[in-house]
């Protein structure tokens, strides 16, 4: 499943939801969770898989602080994880 984070608190539910072989995209407000030093950081990991949009990074000046852990991707690669994974959830 993929997981589309938008804020926050939203990243805090969907912690308690995320399994093997799922992957987590954070977008808009949630990619401040993608910087190391974040009170509310999350680490990619073997279990799954973690991405932050690149162009919601770059609007908020965080792009040059997403932790190398995560992988940073483009709306089409956006849309690649859409096709890969059959089911996905927002959480807002």
């Amino acid at each position: 499943m993929l997981h589309i984070i938008k804020t926050i608190p939203a990243l805090q539910d969907a912690r308690l939801f995320v399994s093997q072989q799922d992957a987590m995209l954070l977008i808009e407000d949630s990619v401040y969770a993608a910087i190391s030093q974040h009170k509310d950081y999350v680490q990619g990991n073997d279990q799954y898989s973690i991405y932050v949009l690149d162009e919601d990074a770059k609007a908020r000046g965080i792009d040059a602080r997403i932790s190398p852990s995560i992988h940073v991707i483009n709306y089409a690669e956006f849309v690649e994880l859409t096709v890969e994974h059959s089911h996905s959830m927002t959480w807002e």
